[in-house]
């Protein structure tokens, strides 16, 4: 549960993301963890930390393109993360049947 003193952090890359700053790490829960909302794993860490992480890595095209986000509570990270669910990665499986424009399955 978030409190004013964290955050809950939406993370929809398949494996999650390891947050580090100095000796300082936070695991971020992926798509592949076992409560998902939306295509997110929802994980809660200092709003502190959150705050120097993502200054320092503004740039960071995964938090750029919505795909890593923060929110002050559970609730409202679970509503962005279903209001974001049809956001694509880049890293979805292919499906056998339509695998890539102009190669079909043998």
């Amino acid at each position: 549960m978030a409190t004013p003193a964290t955050v809950t952090i939406g993370c929809k890359l398949p494996n999650g993301l390891v947050l580090q700053l100095g000796q300082t790490r936070h695991e971020l829960a992926g798509i592949r963890a076992s409560a998902v909302i939306g295509g997110y794993g929802l994980t809660t860490i200092p709003a502190e930390f959150w705050s120097a992480w993502s200054r320092q890595y503004a740039a960071y095209p995964p938090l750029m393109q919505g795909l890593i986000f923060a929110q002050p509570t559970v609730e409202k990270a679970s509503t962005q993360a279903r209001e974001q669910a049809g956001l694509q990665t880049g890293m979805e499986p292919l499906n056998p049947q339509t695998p890539a424009p102009g190669i079909s399955p043998v």
